[in-house]
């Protein structure tokens, strides 16, 4: 998935990857969709700004895409 995101280290890298596949799991979203990329671009975002332990990453997404999309609470709450 961030394979293609530059500047980071192998490290950051799983990190973004471990925190990524925890939300997918949480809010169960499947390959297409849609919030998958809308997930992927706020890790990166907070990445850029430093945050770089996963169960931070996974704490501050699951936050900001349940704040921007009322939708993805419920699936959470559902599982």
């Amino acid at each position: 998935m961030f394979r293609d995101v530059e500047n980071i280290d192998d490290e950051t890298r799983c990190s973004m990857t471990q925190a990524f596949d925890a939300v997918c799991d949480r809010l169960k979203l499947d390959e297409g969709d849609p919030l998958r990329e809308k997930l992927a671009n706020e890790i990166i975002a907070l990445v850029s700004i430093g945050e770089r332990d996963p169960a931070r990453l996974f704490a501050l997404a699951i936050e900001t895409i349940d704040s921007e999309d009322g939708s993805t609470m419920s699936r959470w709450a559902a599982s």
